[in-house]
């Protein structure tokens, strides 16, 4: 009788940590540029001092990281709607 309650309350804790991951995390959208920009070189020093290189890899490590922190929420959404259907089930 307790096990079903246990498992409802571990499958909204899982969701509820989920929801929160992908609010601050969001999944990354499409990017629909619709203009044209300048092109730099790599080596290009910007105005604080950094090179558009370092830039470029900066972004990427962050697109990285927030896909994969928004797929952690996903999946901890998911778990948490299965670990509900047992508990209804059980």
């Amino acid at each position: 009788m307790l096990l079903p309650k246990i498992l409802n309350t571990v499958g909204l804790g899982l969701g509820a940590i989920g929801v929160v991951l992908i609010f601050v995390w969001g999944p990354p959208q499409p990017d629909f540029q619709d203009y044209v920009g300048l092109s730099v070189g790599e080596n290009t020093v910007l105005t604080d001092g950094r090179r558009v290189g370092d830039m470029l890899s900066e972004t990427e490590r962050m697109k990285q990281q927030y896909r994969l922190m928004s797929r952690i929420g996903l999946g901890l959404i998911f778990i948490g709607f299965a670990v509900q259907l047992v508990a209804v089930w059980e």
